[in-house]
């Protein structure tokens, strides 16, 4: 095989998409892995039945690994509750992550300890995602007491999408609405890890420097852009980047996590750092910014593409592209399996290996290099790269969202460079303003052009005929 690694996980997503669409029982799946193990062993002599085997077990052992995660502990909140009993419920556990405050109101996933029905308290578990109707300052790991009642996620969205879908693919089965603050009660203790409690406190801290060196419409951008900070994002400017195909840079993903790599990688090979400990450092800078940002989904995915790659780099110089990604792929399907019916997840993959596939060959094809302008190179290049994620994506885009956007091509050209510039400005005006404040706000002023260019360029190539149409 030239790929392995890629063609096992293959074999592994066919078997959760198989079991995701085919009613099939789990000791049925079960027995099937047994009887796979014990001819596994029986065929090690015989190479390419062997080869063939290990590719089913991949199948099989994706569809069980699937099956699996649909077997929830018996005293899971699912299991406990009713879907409309309507009933009110008292619950007792911790923040899971760092609470959202929008429109005056905030938001948290809680994980539960405790639930109390009447004069019935029993052991819990399970995550759901709270509402409060007011603003209420809360930080990761907080433990609390709630009252309210929990209804399960509304089935809305359209084409591929679905609400309930996307939190049932994080484990989370219920919402519960807390209206009043009477209805909430703080228990002084944080059960979060100290180290996760750190970086969501160093992201706060960012965040504040942000929102004191610039104006508020740079600032929600650059938050956006090295945070993955969306709340004060004006809709408007949202809805303008989607139609140009340029949203994914106000996302913290791989595009921010590729910066961050690649900048950390720069400068530690400019300090003559040996290979090995260059890439270590790396990849731990890749999992403290992962956390700092709250290990989103997409960050999560980012991240974990760019350990594999970076220690691919580390035991060989031309790294099999195909392989890296696939273990990464592999990694997160193992973690969770529901990740493959995610649209983050497809259109990450999709656009890296578009871009892997297609470009050398459009490049080879129009002989580029035959120019002598290194300007005219640059700009094809750029052309070619923005094509081909775009070609890649294209058909996820369209299913899930119903959107055709041609100008993504030309777009990207100009807001990918710039983005890449407010990024790694972001970054500086951060390390300025705890080391040198006295210059931090040349960098405010420097960063605040950027964002007001990039959103003027973007808004300019939505206007263009053509540039987007709803399908």
């Amino acid at each position: 095989m030239t790929h392995p690694l890629a063609i096992l996980t293959i074999s592994y997503c066919l078997g959760i998409a198989f079991v995701n669409y085919a009613r099939v029982g789990f000791w049925f799946i079960f027995s099937a892995a047994i009887l796979m193990l014990i001819l596994l062993i029986f065929a090690r002599g015989k190479k390419h039945v062997f080869c063939f085997l290990v590719l089913m077990a991949c199948f099989i052992f994706g569809a069980l690994n699937l099956k699996n995660t649909y077997f929830l502990p018996g005293n899971h909140i699912f299991r406990q509750v009713g879907y409309q009993d309507n009933m009110f419920y008292n619950l007792k556990g911790f923040i899971a992550n760092q609470p959202e405050i929008n429109n005056e109101k905030t938001s948290f996933i809680f994980r539960v300890q405790e639930l109390q029905e009447r004069d019935l308290s029993i052991k819990s578990s399970g995550k759901i995602l709270v509402n409060l109707g007011f603003p209420r300052s809360l930080a990761y790991g907080d433990s609390l007491r709630l009252s309210g009642k929990l209804r399960r996620p509304m089935k809305f969205g359209s084409r591929g999408n679905s609400y309930r879908n996307y939190l049932y693919n994080q484990g989370v089965y219920f919402i519960m609405q807390v209206k009043s603050p009477l209805e909430i009660t703080e228990l002084h203790v944080n059960q979060g890890y100290a180290l996760v409690s750190k970086c969501l406190w160093l992201r706060d801290r960012i965040e504040g420097i942000i929102a004191q060196y610039l104006a508020p419409l740079p600032a929600g951008i650059l938050a956006a852009m090295v945070l993955g900070e969306r709340k004060n994002i004006p809709r408007l400017v949202n809805n303008s980047m989607v139609k140009s195909g340029t949203v994914h840079i106000l996302v913290v993903s791989g595009f921010n996590v590729g910066v961050v790599a690649f900048s950390m990688n720069l400068l530690l090979k400019i300090i003559r750092l040996p290979r090995k400990i260059r890439v270590i450092l790396a990849a731990i800078c890749l999992l403290l910014y992962c956390l700092i940002t709250g290990a989103s989904n997409p960050v999560v995915r980012a991240t974990v593409m760019g350990v594999f790659i970076l220690f691919a780099y580390l035991f060989q110089r031309q790294p099999d592209i195909y392989n890296s990604l696939a273990a990464a792929a592999l990694f997160i399907l193992i973690m969770n399996p529901r990740q493959l019916f995610d649209v983050g997840f497809a259109l990450s993959f999709a656009s890296v290996l578009s871009i892997v596939c297609l470009y050398p060959r459009l490049r080879l094809l129009l002989r580029i290099q035959r120019y002598k302008s290194r300007i005219l190179i640059f700009v094809f290049e750029s052309l070619l790269v923005s094509f081909s994620a775009w070609i890649g994506t294209l058909g996820i885009i369209l299913y899930n969202f119903g959107l055709f956007t041609p100008v993504t091509v030309l777009a990207n050209i100009f807001i990918v460079p710039l983005a890449t510039l407010i990024t790694l400005s972001g970054f500086s005006l951060v390390l300025c303003a705890a080391l040198f404040p006295a210059s931090a706000s040349y960098l405010g002023v420097t960063t605040s052009f950027l964002i007001t260019l990039l959103l003027k360029i973007n808004a300019l190539v939505v206007k263009l005929p053509f540039a987007y149409r709803y399908i």
